[in-house]
């Protein structure tokens, strides 16, 4: 029986590790299912996406004829007992709660080979990360009505006896009903909790867990003795989301983790229209949010309930218009680092296109015009794939951006007496410190030369390199020894640098006085 690739449907060899189409990667799990359905019922349609725990796939279940989304734990993390108790411990929560505006698991099961799965309800649409990606802020009353629909289900979780402990932009999906209304769908509870158990907001490895930008207080330990987190922390991070959707940037802005702590800690929110100004006015929400974020959870709203009762009273005195997007300079969000549990994605597959690389004849031109640059908030945007044209006599070049990746193009060769260049992608070089650093110095051993970089370059962090050598030293003052690492990168390839001063066992959070 001929063997398809997941992603491209192009006829491949089973045995390949990866489609030599497309580059997805072949497992062994496809390899068994793609063709025969999980437990006989589950039709493996595509993946969303792939880590180090497991694999997401978009599935139909052929007897109900309907789509569902397949959260695989694989068979050898399953035998972790800290992973599997995770995973268990996800489904268990998840059964508690049957709301609207929470995506609803309906399958736990474990496969021949022992690894464990769960079937959640499949959601067409974006995440709020993204549309606020997609559109900016949004206007004071269409913010007001999404909120509204993201704390109904929050308190069905809190309800339920469940912290989220994960309140973000990504994990609030978008979709619509069978009646083509918008509903709020909050994904995600790989990190969630109950009250009754015991432990803190760190893993073994004394890493915290969440996401730097939208972590409460009390999740950095800021408790009174014998006091434990409950859903008010959840509350604090929601008012972080509806800040941001108002905005399109969050209340407190760092490039370490060390500075959210301190934001989280002490700095107060400052009025929205300070960090953008085009924001419609809208004092009464603007006051409901600050609630929210007070840094005294007895001063927030006691339940979720109450903070959408506040919101849905004031959206008949809320303008309809939005603000523009914010003057922001890129960052790296530091939360990519690898602090949390889970190790995939729920619902979001990314893909990675390898550049393309062409050589063409032609007359030269007096000079090479430079390429058009792209850049987002989210990433690091390069520059398109380029394509020579010849016009008779006349001379055409034409830069062309691809939708799913933008890779830089630069003249890397001069144009020969045959009129040829070769047009090729800089390399994509990543670098991850623990429990931070600032880059000193690049060096190009090939050229011997310094490497001219922006100022205060802090990890997690990226830079493009002309493809080649490199020496790349990294410095925390906490540490007197920097550290110098060499890698050698080619064109268009991605590369990564993962450096740690001290071991992540032995290190922690700057301890509050109080744990959960």
């Amino acid at each position: 029986m001929p063997f398809f690739c997941i992603h491209c449907r192009s006829e491949i060899d089973p045995t390949y590790k990866a489609c030599p189409f497309c580059g997805e990667q072949i497992t062994d799990f496809l390899r068994k299912y793609l063709e025969e359905p999980i437990d006989g019922k589950y039709k493996l349609l595509s993946r969303l996406g792939v880590g180090g725990m497991g694999e997401v796939y978009k599935v139909l279940h052929i007897h109900l004829n309907a789509i569902r989304v397949v959260k695989l734990m694989r068979a050898a993390i399953a035998t972790d007992k800290g992973a599997h108790d995770r995973f268990l411990r996800e489904a268990r929560l998840a059964t508690r709660i049957q709301h609207p505006n929470v995506a609803t698991l309906f399958d736990f099961a474990t496969l021949d080979d022992g690894a464990r799965y769960m079937v959640w309800e499949f959601i067409e649409g974006i995440n709020l990360h993204e549309m606020l990606e997609e559109r900016g802020p949004l206007s004071p009353r269409y913010a007001a009505k999404l909120s509204v629909q993201a704390l109904r289900g929050l308190d069905a979780i809190h309800r339920a006896g469940i912290v989220h402990r994960d309140i973000s932009p990504e994990n609030l999906m978008i979709t619509r009903d069978d009646e083509g209304e918008e509903r709020v769908k909050i994904i995600d509870l790989g990190i969630a909790k109950t009250g009754s158990e015991e432990g803190d907001d760190k893993t073994k490895t004394g890493m915290f867990v969440g996401k730097w930008k939208y972590c409460s207080p009390e999740h950095l330990g800021m408790l009174e003795s014998g006091e434990r987190i409950d859903g008010r922390a959840d509350l604090y991070s929601f008012g972080i989301v509806l800040y941001e959707m108002l905005t399109g940037a969050p209340p407190f802005q760092s490039d370490t983790p060390h500075g959210y702590l301190m934001l989280h800690a002490s700095e107060k929110p400052k009025p929205m229209r300070d960090i953008n100004p085009t924001v419609p006015e809208a004092p009464q929400l603007e006051s409901i949010i600050f609630r929210a974020l007070e840094k005294d959870r007895t001063r927030r709203f006691a339940t979720a309930r109450e903070f959408a009762d506040a919101i849905e009273r004031v959206i008949p005195l809320l303008p309809d218009a939005p603000g523009a997007k914010p003057m922001l300079p890129d960052a790296v969000e530091v939360t990519d680092e690898a602090t949390r549990e889970r190790e995939y994605p729920a619902t979001v597959a990314t893909l990675d296109l390898a550049p393309t690389v062409r050589t063409e004849s032609f007359v030269p031109p007096p000079s090479l015009p430079a390429p058009p640059q792209k850049t987002g908030r989210s990433r690091i945007a390069a520059i398109a794939v380029a394509t020579v044209i010849v016009i008779g006599a006349g001379v055409g070049l034409m830069f062309r951006k691809h939708p799913e990746a933008v890779k830089e193009v630069t003249v890397t060769a001069p144009v020969t007496s045959a009129g040829t260049i070769v047009l090729k992608a800089q390399a994509h070089v990543g670098i991850n410190a623990f429990p931070w650093a600032a880059v000193q110095h690049v060096r190009d051993l090939d050229g011997g030369q310094e490497v001219a970089l922006q100022a205060n370059i802090v990890t997690p962090a990226q830079i493009d390199l002309s493809p080649g050598k490199y020496e790349i030293t990294l410095t925390n003052p906490a540490f007197k020894k920097p550290i110098t690492e060499t890698i050698e990168v080619g064109a268009g390839e991605q590369r990564t640098i993962n450096v740690q001063f001290t071991d992540a066992a032995s290190a922690s959070l700057p301890d509050f006085g109080a744990s959960e």
